[in-house]
C-alpha cells in the first residue's frame, strides 16, 4: 500500500468521525435539551368564603300582621312598629306593638336598638300651632325583651331621649349565633299633666336596629390596607 493511499484513507476517517460528531451534537441539541418530555399536576377550585351578617326584621302593629323586611330590603319593605291614635293626657301605659329580631347571617353578631329620629308634626289650628313641638318628648316608651320572665326592660323614658340600647337573644346571650332570635315589646304613655303642646300633633319615630358581626379571638386584624 502506497503512502499516497493510506494518507487518504486517514482524511476520509478523520471526516468521517466529524460527521458522527456533528449528528450526535444536533440529537442532544435537537431532542435532549429543547424537547425532553414533560408532566404537571394542577389544582382547580380553590376558594376562600366570608361570614356574612345579615337580620330579619319583623314588625307587628297592634292588631296587625307581622311586615317582614331584611337588612338588604330595608327601609322600604319594613312595617311600622305602632300606629298609635285616640291618645290624650293620661293615655296608657299600653302595649302598641312589638318586633321580631332574627340573625340570618352567617357570623355571630351582637345587635342594638337606637332611635334615629323623632319628630312632631300638626298642630292645633286655633291657636298658636308654632308650640305644638313636644310630643315625642312627653311620651314615654317602654321597650321589653319578651322572651325573658321576668320581661327585661331595654329602655324606659321620654321617647326622644332613647339612646344606643344593646339587646340580647332569647337566651340572654349578648352575642347572637347564627339562627338566634328575640321579640321586643314596645309600649306607650302619655302621662296625666301632659303638655297642651302635645293637642292634634303628631310624634314620628324612626328605630334602627344594628348589627356588628363578632370576630374570632384567633383572627388577626388585616393590616397595610
Amino acid at each position: 500500500m502506497s503512502i499516497e493511499r493510506k494518507s487518504s484513507d486517514r482524511r476520509k476517517l478523520r471526516a468521517g468521525m466529524v460527521f458522527v460528531l456533528v449528528v450526535a451534537g444536533t440529537a442532544l441539541i435537537g431532542w435532549g435539551g429543547l424537547a425532553a418530555w414533560q408532566a404537571v399536576t394542577q389544582n382547580n377550585g380553590s376558594t376562600a368564603t366570608t361570614l356574612g351578617v345579615h337580620m330579619s326584621n319583623a314588625a307587628t302593629v297592634n292588631g296587625g300582621h307581622p311586615v317582614i323586611c331584611t337588612d338588604q330590603t330595608s327601609p322600604n319593605a319594613c312595617g311600622a312598629i305602632f300606629n298609635a291614635s285616640g291618645i290624650v293626657p293620661g293615655w296608657g301605659p299600653n302595649q302598641v306593638g312589638s318586633v321580631a329580631i332574627t340573625n340570618t347571617g352567617t357570623e355571630s353578631s351582637t345587635f342594638q336598638l337606637s332611635l334615629a329620629s323623632a319628630k312632631v308634626s300638626g298642630a292645633d289650628p286655633s291657636w298658636d300651632s308654632s308650640t305644638d313641638t313636644t310630643l315625642c318628648a312627653d311620651l314615654q316608651l317602654k321597650v321589653t325583651d319578651s322572651q325573658t320572665s321576668p320581661a327585661a326592660t331595654v329602655y324606659q323614658g321620654p321617647l326622644a331621649s332613647m339612646p344606643v340600647e344593646n339587646i340580647s337573644d332569647n337566651g340572654g346571650n349578648a352575642t347572637w349565633v347564627s339562627g338566634a332570635v328575640n321579640n321586643f315589646n314596645f309600649t306607650l304613655s302619655l302621662p296625666g299633666s301632659g303638655s297642651k303642646t302635645d293637642e292634634d300633633s303628631t310624634c314620628t319615630a324612626v328605630f334602627t336596629w344594628g348589627q356588628n358581626g363578632v370576630c374570632p379571638a384567633s383572627a388577626q386584624p388585616l393590616t397595610g390596607l
